[in-house]
């Protein structure tokens, strides 16, 4: 059975690395193939196709080194979406400018994201049971609903990081700005100082 979460976190992340996020390639990589294996579940027409594909993709990477290589980073990316996850928001923060508030941002989406998944893999199923609705559109709400979940509350842990971030660094120019009018004026005593005590000595 196709998960609808994962085949919406595909085109999401497909979308954010055409964005320039490289980081979200992998993870993107790595959900298409757990499409794939999904896909080749189905006895229909468009799975056999989809299994003919594979197994002509395993034949050539059993003879050719490149293609060998690549099949295995695509079995490691489906099998290890979220610590690609992590990083991708890695990257973003090497990458940024501003290091301390990407950090504390992409700390903030990433607590948020894996909290909400955490607690929907244990309730959602049973949430989705109890709704008015026919089995064969359960997958599908549920699929939409982890979605909105995940993205929902990695996207307020993100505004919150961002806010704290702001505020800490706010915190640190202020700081830093009090530190060197201490300095400053630590400087300008000395100098009318010096002047005082050579008139003195003359």
């Amino acid at each position: 059975m196709i998960d609808f979460s994962t085949l919406l976190f595909f085109i999401r992340n497909g979308k954010r690395a055409q964005n320039g996020e490289s980081g979200r390639s992998f993870v993107a990589v790595g959900q298409g193939a757990k499409l794939v294996k999904q896909v080749c579940t189905y006895d229909n027409i468009f799975a056999k196709g989809t299994k003919s594909a594979v197994n002509a993709f395993k034949t050539v990477a059993q003879n050719d080194k490149i293609f060998n290589g690549i099949s295995k980073g695509v079995k490691f990316a489906s099998e290890n979406v979220n610590p690609l996850i992590v990083v991708s928001s890695g990257i973003n923060v090497i990458t940024s400018d501003d290091k301390q508030t990407a950090a504390i941002t992409e700390a903030g989406n990433l607590a948020g994201m894996f909290a909400m998944e955490g607690w929907m893999k244990k309730h959602l199923d049973d949430i989705v049971k109890e709704l008015p609705i026919s089995k064969k559109w359960q997958p599908i709400v549920r699929g939409v609903a982890f979605v909105a979940g995940s993205i929902g509350v990695s996207t307020l842990g993100s505004k919150i990081g961002k806010l704290v971030a702001t505020k800490l660094k706010t915190e640190n120019e202020k700081a830093q700005f009090e530190l060197n009018a201490q300095r400053q004026r630590l400087v300008s005593g000395q100098n009318n100082f010096a002047p005082k005590s050579l008139a003195y000595s003359a």
